[in-house]
């Protein structure tokens, strides 16, 4: 019987999650929390966990979003019946998921011709740069991500030619090769807190609290996939 209204419940909550955000595909979800029937009943649920995959944000396909959530408060009459009109939840966190392919696609439409790899255990720039003296050259370096007010930064922390040995770059160069990417329409208001290059791209941290979900006023911005 647990196992039975674990999945209903589930399935009807990812519902309501979906029309909400406008979610072009139904996200993968697990319920956590024992015993979950009592989360039934209750209308009380500990802990969802939500898979949502290939969304495109601001121009940027995003490989994936998984994400908590955490406190999501809903009678089961209300849920049976379809007549959801608010979704309290007290909050969500969770990662999303940018590849090297997805961030160079992102790329090759923005100037500068930057190209982005991984390298070790982190992640390498090379660009065409501009030097005093010698011309045009492609430079590389390494890179460390950041975000600041829902916008991920990927910033090139020195610059180097391969075969000239040292060769100074101006820092004005260095600082121009920063990427800037907006993820402010991230499903769920999800609001960035941290960011890290990891061997398949970048791994970014959000966060969201007090949310009230109206599934039958959905978001206005409808994500489209990729």
């Amino acid at each position: 019987m647990d196992r039975l209204a674990a999945h209903v419940a589930a399935s009807q909550l990812v519902s309501q999650l979906q029309k909400s955000q406008q979610l072009p595909n139904k996200p993968a979800a697990s319920v956590g929390g024992f015993p979950f029937l009592t989360q039934v009943v209750t209308g009380d649920y500990k802990d969802i966990g939500l898979r949502i995959r290939r969304v495109a944000v601001s121009d940027l396909c995003v490989n994936d979003i998984s994400v908590h959530v955490r406190g999501v408060h809903l009678p089961l009459s209300t849920l049976i019946g379809n007549n959801v009109k608010t979704m309290p939840i007290d909050h969500v966190i969770g990662t999303v998921g940018l590849t090297y392919t997805d961030l160079n696609a992102y790329l090759a439409d923005q100037p500068g011709d930057i190209q982005l790899s991984a390298s070790g255990g982190g992640m390498r720039i090379s660009a065409p740069v501009d030097v005093p003296l010698v011309g045009q050259i492609k430079a590389f370096g390494d890179v460390r991500a950041s975000v600041q007010n829902d916008r991920l930064t990927l910033a090139p922390t020195a610059l180097g030619v391969n075969g000239l040995g040292a060769l100074s770059i101006p820092a004005s160069t260095v600082r121009a090769l920063s990427v800037t990417i907006p993820l402010s329409s991230l499903p769920l208001d999800l609001r960035l807190t941290s960011a890290a290059v990891t061997p398949s791209g970048v791994e970014i941290t959000a966060e969201a609290d007090d949310l009230k979900l109206e599934p039958t006023q959905p978001s206005t911005t409808r994500l489209q996939g990729c």
